[in-house]
């Protein structure tokens, strides 16, 4: 890893947990695309779990109070169940396919969000539905958070419930998935060097979001954070396409 890479990641980073602190989403769905352009996408998936094991290990530690934990809990079982499935799309798929589908991935669930839809199927069940599909997109793309955002809405928690419960169920998840990803074998050193570098990175930019939150409009925001996402997955189709 060059020291321009290195320096790529960690303003990523920071970006990233900005737009965490503030809108409650979107920390993989913007690192993972340009991610996957810089460094790869099986290397991606790791680097953007100890991320988020940081990240949102922080927020869940703040709101950890507010958290409705049987729902974390249901969704957490729920996602270790699609964890390993996860795992082997991403050992088995082509690179270059994979970066294609993390790209058009991107785009298809920011405009799900954009649109505002939220799946309604509540109880048990809908917690393990819920989990499971969070389970396998997170070790096969790292985008584990749309199906789990669109549900927790669909429930009708409120926000700061909403904001504990789905930081709790990252921690965990993502910490999990680490696991799983070094246990098979692939896990290349420099990861972690590109990952100490970021970890200040992400306390620096949560802390920005924190100081800008009261301040910014929510509405103006948010559609700011759409745009965002919609040409970091456009630019990481033409970077899958162009190799």
């Amino acid at each position: 890893m060059d020291w321009p890479t290195a320096v790529a990641i960690v303003a990523l980073a920071a970006t990233a947990a900005v737009i965490q602190s503030l809108s409650g989403f979107g920390f993989a769905l913007f690192i993972v695309p340009f991610l996957a352009i810089l460094i790869g996408p099986r290397d991606t998936v790791l680097l953007s779990n100890l991320l988020s094991t940081v990240a949102s290990g922080m927020q869940s530690r703040t709101l950890r109070h507010s958290a409705d934990r049987r729902t974390a809990v249901t969704l957490m079982a729920g996602s270790f169940a699609g964890m390993p499935i996860g795992l082997a799309v991403l050992l088995l798929l082509d690179p270059t396919a994979l970066k294609l589908v993390i790209a058009i991935m991107v785009i298809v669930f920011t405009l799900l969000l954009m649109r505002g839809l939220e799946l309604h199927r509540a109880g048990v069940l809908g917690d393990l539905a819920a989990g499971l599909t969070s389970g396998i997109l997170n070790t096969s793309t790292s985008m584990s958070g749309p199906p789990v955002d669109m549900y927790l809405q669909g429930r009708g928690l409120p926000p700061l419930q909403f904001r504990a419960t789905i930081a709790t169920f990252f921690a965990v998840t993502s910490a999990v998935a680490v696991l799983l990803l070094l246990a098979s074998g692939t896990a290349e050193p420099y990861v972690f060097v590109a990952f100490a570098l970021s970890v200040p990175a992400v306390f620096i930019g949560q802390r920005i979001g924190n100081g800008l939150f009261e301040k910014v409009n929510a509405a103006i925001f948010r559609k700011m954070v759409y745009a965002i996402l919609l040409v970091s997955g456009s630019v990481a189709i033409v970077g899958a396409v162009t190799g």
